[in-house]
């Protein structure tokens, strides 16, 4: 399926005003956690100047994330991995409110705990891997899994070395997997078979992605998730123009009725 097929369905399916509250972080937050779908725990949420001057990170704990709630594609994302100084996370969190990474004139600062990777999906703790599953009318049609590595500095980015991994959605199997374009049996940075592996908790996953449409109103979509080592399954962001890339990863078209 190319963009503008893709582009037909979504104009078809998603109204306007679900495509807009899924923009927002804390919007989708709101709605998914009401309709009882467990999401990222919210730490706080720097708004406006007011928010700025009561914004206090020595109160944070010593690992955290810290978002824009109107940005799309990783931008402005903070990961305090290990402390940081009090005034880098006051001037991220300045720089996050005033719009510079969402191409607003005020946006929201969203800080939520620093997630650990279930260990069967990263044992060597790098980065945390994240699941992108397509949904429409309440299927699920495509799914996989982005694994980061040394390459992507532990980042889920297929574009700067990230691995893309098909998994089938009835067995939750990784049934191939690419990085850079090329095909991939092991991963390149401890040498784990990545071909065979199961996803954990991959059922409620599924699951956890049908009930986003009814959650945000989105008739096709994409559905970001994690595995936390802790909490289990998590959905992270909702996406109602999510990108096609996946159809390279799983060597499968987008079929829509």
């Amino acid at each position: 399926m190319g963009i503008n097929a893709r582009n037909v369905v979504i104009g078809r399916d998603n109204d306007r005003s679900a495509i807009a509250a899924v923009r927002d972080k804390v919007v989708t937050k709101h709605l998914l956690q009401t309709a009882g779908i467990p999401v990222a725990p919210t730490l706080t949420a720097v708004e406006g100047r007011l928010g700025l001057a009561r914004f206090d990170p020595s109160l944070l704990p010593p690992t955290w994330v810290m978002k824009p709630a109107r940005s799309s594609q990783g931008r402005g994302v903070l990961v305090a991995a290990r402390p940081v100084a009090i005034e880098v996370a006051r001037r991220h969190a300045e720089r996050i409110v005033a719009g510079e990474h969402s191409d607003l004139d005020e946006d929201v600062a969203l800080v939520e705990p620093l997630l650990r990777p279930h260990p069967d999906l990263a044992p060597d703790g790098l980065g945390l891997p994240d699941l992108r599953v397509i949904v429409h009318r309440g299927v699920p049609l495509l799914a996989m899994v982005r694994l980061p590595t040394v390459a992507s500095r532990g980042r889920s980015n297929l574009h700067q070395g990230g691995i893309g991994a098909a998994v089938d959605l009835t067995s939750g199997r990784i049934t191939r997997a690419r990085q850079h374009g090329r095909p991939v049996e092991h991963h390149p940075d401890d040498g784990r078979p990545l071909v065979g592996m199961p996803v954990p908790h991959w059922d409620a996953v599924v699951d956890l992605a049908v009930r986003c449409g009814p959650a945000t109103g989105l008739g096709y979509l994409g559905v970001d998730a994690v595995v936390d080592a802790r909490r289990g399954p998590l959905v992270l962001e909702v996406n109602s123009h999510p990108g096609l890339e996946i159809q390279n990863v799983c060597g499968r078209a987008l079929v829509l009725s």
